[in-house]
């Protein structure tokens, strides 16, 4: 009976040591989220994938990113002319709106984003261009300085592979060098129609026009003649006074010549 108790007893605290590993392992996976993030011993997140849509708003530790649109044309108008993009590939342009949610001011590069897409047998890093490349305002530039809560809005050029689907990655770094959590969103770009020639700029009058509706010229005062008339009943030239010959007549019975003496 004494070997049946000392038997069951091992048995017992065997089933007990098993069930607290089995307590202590569920602890320790209970850091992960339903993205596969988990928390480093200074609160942290890291390890996790966390994937939106156009349109959605990302929240990294850093900023929050919003993709507002994406297009994709085989060709397009460059400051110093009309580009095509390569055989099978394509100018796709992602504009985004990046807003500051950290504690101090953040220096970022438009490479802080990268372009991935299935089939990606080169598993290259796919960088962008900004403003110093295609010199355009509307694009971001190559280096910026977003200011605590400030949000700038602008677009990147990729050139890639013509697909239907992309994505863009965002990896959390911190300046100790620990990686974060990697933020991807996926792009569904519109296709513009192609550009066949480079728009010609705005023309530029050799002379400033004259405002809508005046005339060229000013004109004279309504009811105002180009000269000024006479008075009324004034003639052009001043007649002599009535019953006034215009030549001064000889007296009455001289002859206007003189007569020969008898």
């Amino acid at each position: 009976m004494r070997r049946i108790n000392r038997f069951n007893r091992k048995i017992c605290l065997l089933l007990c040591c098993a069930v607290l590993c089995s307590i202590m392992y569920t602890g320790c996976g209970s850091h992960k989220n339903k993205n596969g993030s988990m928390l480093s011993d200074d609160g942290r997140s890291y390890g996790g994938l966390i994937e939106k849509n156009m349109g959605d708003t990302v929240h990294t530790a850093f900023f929050d990113l919003t993709v507002e649109e994406a297009v994709k044309c085989g060709t397009y108008a460059f400051q110093d002319g009309l580009y095509q993009a390569d055989a099978g590939k394509t100018y796709l342009l992602v504009k985004v709106t990046v807003k500051n949610t950290y504690a101090e001011n953040l220096s970022m590069s438009i490479t802080d984003f990268v372009l991935d897409y299935k089939g990606n047998k080169a598993k290259e890093v796919i960088t962008g261009y900004g403003k110093s490349e295609v010199g355009k305002e509307e694009f971001m530039d190559n280096l910026f300085t977003l200011r605590m809560g400030e949000s700038i809005t602008g677009t990147i050029m990729f050139t890639v592979e013509d697909k239907e689907e992309y994505q863009l990655k965002y990896v959390e770094y911190y300046a100790d060098n620990f990686e974060g959590d990697t933020f991807q969103v996926t792009l569904k770009p519109e296709t513009e129609a192609p550009v066949t020639e480079t728009p010609a700029p705005e023309e530029t009058p050799t002379e400033a026009p004259a405002p809508e509706g005046a005339p060229t010229e000013a004109p004279a005062p309504e009811g105002t003649p180009t000269e000024a008339p006479a008075p009324e009943g004034t003639p052009t030239e001043a007649p002599a006074p009535e019953g006034t010959p215009t030549e001064a007549p000889a007296p009455e019975g001289t002859p206007t010549e003189a007569p020969a003496a008898q």
